[in-house]
């Protein structure tokens, strides 16, 4: 007896929060506690009582002259996710009623009541009663019941009805929302309405209808249930206590659920119970719903408020639809005539397609304009096989036969779209013969449709690990997806490796599309790369280069280089353009697994053959021949590197990618900084100890700070040009600020200093006992061109001011400690005189 859902049923389930007690406020009888409003209304409070707080399952009910029993929050377990009658009417046994009822001398308005009619009182005042009764057929029988105020002159009161069996025993309250009353035997029953606190003057409607026995029950044919179908208009009259609907569907039917869709902001509601009278499924918001039990059906519609409305009530069946526009599964390239289009309306309005599939298999289903749009995928049986987000790119069929695919509209405005489902499980309409080389150009692919499904076919073998890459040739997203010979999709989950394993030896199709088409598209295209990451082809080899050469692997193109090592050890491994731009790459093994996300440090576990793919895991780029670059392979520890005599070190790139390198004459303990005249960028500086271990760079240490050398000596300085320059001269000077000084006494408060070629930096010493705290230096161009920027070191090579901007003329001034400390001023390339002086 379970309702199944679609993912698309909104809230229904927030909606359904106690059964029959969730349709209207609580009411207060005189003198009991009174029920704060609910959402579907305000609660009747007594003057001078206090207020019970309604439950988070709904609100609390009063029975008049009794307690209050509230609904327990998650409501009944069997029906709280189903039942959306009328709130249940039926007071607590023994409770008392709010108005002793007692015998009118003169009958206004009362007698008998018939079901389905709609009684209007004009006058009810004071302690007068109106009392009708009602007589059910069948024992068991469930009263709804409405008392609606027609006119409220007096609004500290309101009225209600309370229902009495033969017996007099008072069994049931009606308030002014719809409400269903759960009666005995069948006879006849007796209904007094009155005014809580007998105050003021009203007019009221009173409407009585049975579940049972209805005054009248319109029967939904077959036709009704057709996605075709516009649905049912009708009608609720002021007051009533709804209308019956019923019907015949195969237990197991498989029901698309509509909001009906009411005039004047009504809130209609109803409720399907199964052939036993039990709910199945409530009317009230777009979902999917399953007749579990069986039939036949009814159906009981009703105004939450009892108001006047006009509603539409639709429901279409998934299973075995009828009236879908028929798809049939389209070739590869432009499904032409095989797609479809259709226009939605607002929210929560439904369209459905109806796929005959010849065959089982993979298909893709491919809607264009689908960002608010959701869609499930049903067998003919009804059971839900795909949908939008989990089988994005592909659905697996089990059998041929017919399929109803439903879409949703989550906007609040119309949405038309296209749709075409393409047959992943045959080969019509691909490309054969497709090359997994790595030298081959990429496929440059066209698409015409907005619902256009491209594929390339191509021969694998098992245990083969394939990539795919795609990308537009102008802003857009391509898909691509891998399936085998019978369309079904492999490696569609999250995985750490790259490419995907092909299960057996065979057929395979690699599927693409671009995922946007704008109004003025006609011609789009984009290009495919699909490619071996096992035993690769086209991909020409390279062996490890040393420090100061060019790079080992020659500039040209192809996005792949076969590295073949000597033996196990750490290599780093760089890409660069002809801009000396570098890509970054990723090394496989001779099986295709990764071994090094970033080849910038690969530690190679054998001699052998591996694979280097430039950009190998972001597989929406497509590197073509077109793109050349060098291929940089150095050892971990630099080897190779001459030593420097002095501290100036010059030397000339002459490739993009080249690494020059240099043994230090610094030794462990020392501290060093990097200078490059002020007129350049630094370049980026690696310090490595004997041991490939890293000691600092040029981003921080040897340029804004200073770099101590730990680790084991010798040490060793590697350069590489700056992303974007030409491969020409460098100019460094590596120079020691801690320890015995290594520069001329600043004996006075003023020197001149000659700057120019390989002499732009000028060092000087002040000794310990030579400076106050705090002292302001100046530097001042007197001839030449160019400026200069300041650094003050302590005895430890602890910068204390600096590096300062570049300037012909700056004062800057420092906090100095005690001891020597070292003063540098380094200037452009240019001939220049500087005058340097200091003053406490």
């Amino acid at each position: 007896m379970g309702m199944k859902r679609s993912a698309y049923a909104g809230l229904v389930g927030v909606l359904l929060l106690g059964g029959m007690l969730s349709a209207g406020p609580a009411q207060a009888a005189p003198g009991s506690d009174a029920a704060v409003e609910s959402e579907a209304g305000p609660a009747r409070a007594a003057p001078g009582s206090d207020a019970a707080v309604e439950s988070e399952a709904g609100p609390a009910r009063a029975a008049p002259g009794g307690d209050v029993a509230a609904e327990s929050e998650a409501g009944s377990a069997a029906t709280a996710d189903k039942d959306l009658s009328p709130r249940r009417a039926n007071v607590d046994k023994g409770a008392r009623p709010p108005v002793a009822p007692r015998k009118q001398n003169k009958v206004k308005c009362g007698g008998v009541a018939q079901f389905g009619k709609i009684y209007s009182c004009s006058s009810l005042s004071g302690d007068r009663q109106d009392i009708f009764t009602v007589t059910t057929s069948v024992a068991g029988d469930v009263l709804y019941g409405t008392v609606t105020e027609t006119a409220n002159n007096d609004v500290t009161d309101n009225v209600s009805a309370m229902l009495y069996d033969a017996e007099g025993n008072y069994i049931c309250y009606y308030g002014s929302y719809p409400a269903g009353c759960e009666l005995g035997a069948a006879g006849t029953y007796t209904v007094v309405v009155a005014l809580s606190y007998g105050a003021g003057d009203m007019a009221y409607t009173l409407s009585l209808q049975s579940q049972r026995t209805p005054s009248s029950c319109r029967t939904l044919g077959n036709g009704f249930f057709s996605f075709a179908s516009s649905g049912r208009t009708a009608g609720l009259a002021l007051g009533s206590a709804g209308e019956c609907f019923t019907f015949d569907q195969p237990a197991g039917s498989v029901l698309q659920m509509y909001p009906p869709r009411a005039s004047n902001s009504g809130d209609v509601r109803g409720q399907i119970l199964d052939g036993e009278y039990r709910p199945v499924c409530p009317i009230q918001d777009a979902y999917v719903c399953t007749l579990d039990t069986p039939g036949p059906y009814r159906l009981m519609m009703y105004e939450l408020y009892g108001h006047e409305v006009t509603y539409t009530l639709r429901m279409s069946r998934i299973s075995h639809s009828t009236g879908c526009p028929v798809l049939r599964p389209a070739t590869f390239g432009d499904p032409g005539a095989a797609a479809g289009t259709a226009t939605i309306d607002e929210e929560n309005g439904v369209a459905c397609h109806k796929l005959r599939a010849p065959s089982a298999g993979g298909v893709s289903v491919r809607i264009h304009n689908d960002q608010l749009l959701w869609w499930n995928l049903y067998d003919d049986a009804g059971q839900r096989l795909c949908d939008k987000y989990e089988n994005r790119r592909a659905c697996s069929l089990p059998a041929s036969g017919d399929y109803t695919i439903v879409v949703g509209n989550q906007h609040w405005e119309p949405i038309t779209y296209d749709i075409a489902v393409a047959a992943l499980y045959r080969a019509a309409g691909c490309t054969t013969g497709t090359s997994l080389r790595w030298d081959q150009d990429a496929e440059l692919l066209h698409q015409t449709s907005p619902v256009q499904t491209n594929c390339q076919q191509f021969q694998g073998e098992a245990g083969q690990r394939v990539v795919v890459y795609a990308a537009p040739t102008r802003y857009n997203f391509a898909d691509t997806l891998l399936v085998d010979g019978t369309g079904q999709a492999l490696c569609l989950g999250y995985s750490e490796e790259t490419g995907c394993e092909l299960p057996a030896n065979g057929t395979y199709r690699v599927v693409s599309y671009l995922s946007q088409w704008n109004s003025d598209s006609v011609d789009l295209t984009y290009k495919v790369q699909a490619r071996s990451l096992t035993a690769p082809e086209g991909c020409p080899v390279v062996t490890p280069g040393a420090f100061n050469d060019p790079p080992a692997g020659a500039y040209g193109p192809i996005r792949c280089r076969v590295l073949r090592v000597p033996g196990a050890g750490v290599h780093r491994i760089r890409a660069y353009d002809g801009e000396n731009y570098q890509t970054y790459a990723s090394v496989f093994d001779a099986t295709g697994h990764r071994i090094c996300d970033d080849s910038g440090r690969c530690e190679f576990p054998a001699a052998g053959d591996y694979t280097v793919v430039l950009s190998a895991r972001s597989t929406d780029t497509v590197l073509d021949n077109d793109f050349r670059y060098a291929l940089s392979v150095l050892p971990e520890r630099p080897t190779g590197c001459p030593a420097l005599s002095q501290e100036l070190y010059r030397d000339t790139f002459v490739a993009p990618g080249q690494f020059l390198c240099r043994q230090l004459p610094q030794t462990t303990g020392q501290t060093i900084v990097e200078l490059i005249t002020a007129d350049k960028g630094y370049p980026p500086t690696q310090v490595y100890d004997s041991a490939g271990e890293y000691i600092c760079d040029s981003s921080y240490e040897l340029w804004q700070t200073s770099c101590e050398l730990d680790g084991t000596a010798p040490y060793f300085a590697v350069v590489s040009q700056k992303e974007g320059e030409a491969p020409g001269p460098l100019a460094a000077r590596f120079l020691r600020v801690d320890g015995p000084p290594s520069c001329p006494a600043f004996e006075s408060a003023q020197l001149t200093l000659t700057t120019g070629g390989e002499d732009f930096t000028a060092c000087r010493i002040i000794p310990a006992d030579a400076h106050a705290a705090r002292e302001t230096f100046t530097w001042k161009r007197t001839t030449g061109d160019g400026g200069a920027y300041l650094s003050i070191f302590d005895a430890s090579g602890r910068r204390l001011c600096g590096p300062t901007g570049t300037f012909p003329e700056r004062t800057a001034t420092c906090t100095l400690p005690a001891g020597p400390l070292t003063v540098i001023l380094n200037a452009t390339e240019a001939p220049a005189t500087f005058e340097l002086t200091r003053k406490p």
